[in-house]
């Protein structure tokens, strides 16, 4: 590319200042220099704009850009992160998580002795208020299926993992702007599909914070009509990636079919029982699963509807019929 920028840092944000501070003194003391960072603002109020133009005035590396037009939300801004990216590379960091101060090193070098690589995955700590609090990984496990993974919504890694070949990230599209969430599990499905190569490595070198805010789309894909609404055409995406790609096996319907029964409980949870229902009916509707699996299926969600299953019961009897109808990717114990 014959640009001095290796590695173009992506962050998406709005009103998390404070956090957004932390993130970005954690690239700034990588001990890698050929980075710029994007600070790609959806309409922060809070001090955001000039509190990052005027670190951009002291280090030429940071890049504010703000998004303009109706289109909002986190994939807009990354999208836009990466029409302005200048770099070989990229990584897409989020506003509240941080890197080791390394990382940024090493995955470059990483990457420039495999350049038959399209992008590599590295290990993610996750914290509460600063990196090793919790002493522990969001996912240990390198080795095995990673799509059926994606597929079970027990994604293997999340978005600030993978170190992206910049013909990668243009091959893919960059993110799924028409999706209100679930957009980085698409990305990633869609890359193991088209059969990029990339290989998963056991260094933790960046983290990720653990913390609710009701504003997360990660809490409001679980409590949001609008998305629960939205999320039938994403599963029908996912499921459109995978028949297109390596093809659909009875392990990735179940997968499928365990989807859409968690989009059908969230709808339970709002009191919603006719569009649980809905739901449900669509893995026979698509011929994703047995007569069986949906009757059954449908019985428990009516049995849902009518108690709280803070109770106990219900959910115990929800969580066993699952594992027997393979809709857990791992057996689990249930106590009592």
């Amino acid at each position: 590319m014959g640009s001095e920028v290796r590695v173009s840092v992506v962050t998406p944000t709005k009103n998390r200042l404070k956090l957004l501070c932390e993130t970005m003194d954690s690239v700034r003391v990588q001990t890698f220099g050929a980075w710029e960072h994007l600070i790609v603002d959806d309409g922060s109020d809070d001090g955001t704009a000039e509190e990052v133009e005027r670190r951009a005035q002291a280090d030429r590396r940071i890049r504010y850009i703000r998004r303009k037009g109706q289109k909002a939300g986190a994939s807009v801004c990354r999208n836009l992160g990466i029409k302005a990216s200048r770099g070989d590379f990229i990584v897409f960091l989020d506003s509240d998580d941080l890197l080791d101060q390394g990382c940024l090193a090493r995955r470059v070098e990483l990457m420039d002795r495999n350049r038959d690589l399209d992008f590599a995955v590295f290990q993610t700590g996750v914290f509460l208020n600063q990196p090793g609090d919790l002493q522990r990984q969001l996912d240990p496990e390198i080795l095995g299926d990673d799509l059926l993974r994606f597929l079970y919504f027990e994604p293997p890694w999340q978005t600030s993992a993978p170190i992206w070949r910049r013909p990668a990230v243009d091959r893919l599209g960059g993110f799924d702007e028409a999706l209100p969430s679930w957009q980085d599990v698409d990305l990633h499905v869609r890359a193991i599909a088209l059969n990029l190569r990339y290989l998963r490595f056991p260094n933790v070198d960046h983290h990720f914070r653990w913390q609710f805010e009701p504003t997360k789309i990660s809490v409001e894909q679980r409590r949001s009509p609008r998305h629960l609404d939205a999320a039938l055409a994403t599963l029908e995406k996912l499921e459109r990636t995978v028949r297109c790609g390596p093809g659909m096996n009875w392990n990735r319907q179940r997968a499928l079919c365990s989807l859409y029964f968690f989009v059908a409980e969230q709808w339970v949870a709002l009191n919603r029982r006719a569009d649980a229902l809905r739901t449900w009916r669509r893995v026979r509707e698509r011929s994703l699963g047995s007569r069986f699996l949906h009757l059954s299926g449908a019985a428990l969600l009516a049995m849902l509807s009518l108690q709280d299953p803070a109770k106990g019961r219900v959910g115990r009897l929800v969580h066993k019929w699952k594992g027997i109808m393979r809709l857990r990717m791992n057996a689990e114990l249930v106590a009592r």
